[in-house]
């Protein structure tokens, strides 16, 4: 059967610095950019949780970039605690970890197999669309992804217990404007390599 993915586009709220862990959506009952929806109550969580790895951009050849300590259902939305591995470990999952934390990356895509599904007419962004409404379905995987499709919020830390505890504060930069515009050209940077690295991959594969 055919494995469906689906992209949520969400902001961080609160990161485990010193775990490396934030509880993200990864997927809700709002109906996305293609007028399709996912029942939170028909997931399948049984072969995800014998090997709970989160991959980067659906490549499987490659190591994952981190793992889900928790997965649960919370309403109308599937959650999942993430950890990252330390930075000595995986530079590259270590990079993925900051992007989020900094909010240059987002987004949050689900791979699944349809097991029940049904044709549903929805109203989004202005448009009359005839989606895909998915009662039950397996998840196959989780993966950390640049491109959203999903208009709701999705990394949400925090929803449930206390926050959590946060670096001690540096002390403030005499040059608050330019070291804001430095840290943002330094992101943007690792995620132009991180992108130009994966394109220059599967252009590989293609050869």
């Amino acid at each position: 059967m055919k494995l469906v993915h689906k992209v949520l586009d969400f902001k961080v709220d609160k990161v485990d610095d010193e775990a490396r862990t934030f509880w993200a959506v990864a997927s809700s009952e709002t109906p996305d950019r293609q007028g399709d929806s996912i029942r939170a109550d028909g997931w399948d969580l049984g072969n995800f949780l014998k090997n709970p790895v989160i991959a980067w951009a659906h490549d499987y050849s490659q190591p994952p970039v981190a793992k889900a300590l928790e997965v649960k259902v919370e309403g109308e939305r599937l959650l999942f605690k993430a950890q990252f591995p330390a930075p000595e470990d995986y530079q590259f999952a270590d990079t993925v970890f900051k992007l989020y934390r900094g909010g240059y990356l987002r987004a949050f895509s689900v791979g699944f197999t349809p097991i029940q599904s049904e044709i549903a007419r929805v109203e989004t962004n202005g448009r009359s669309l005839a989606g895909t409404r998915y009662l039950r379905q397996e998840l196959y995987e989780i993966s950390c992804v640049t491109l959203p499709a999903n208009p709701e919020a999705l990394v949400a830390a925090g929803l449930t217990g206390p926050a959590f505890p946060g670096k001690p504060r540096l002390a403030a930069s005499p040059f608050p404007a330019h070291r804001a515009a430095a840290e943002k050209a330094l992101a943007q940077s690792a995620l132009d390599r991180l992108v130009l690295g994966r394109l220059r991959y599967h252009l590989g594969r293609v050869s």
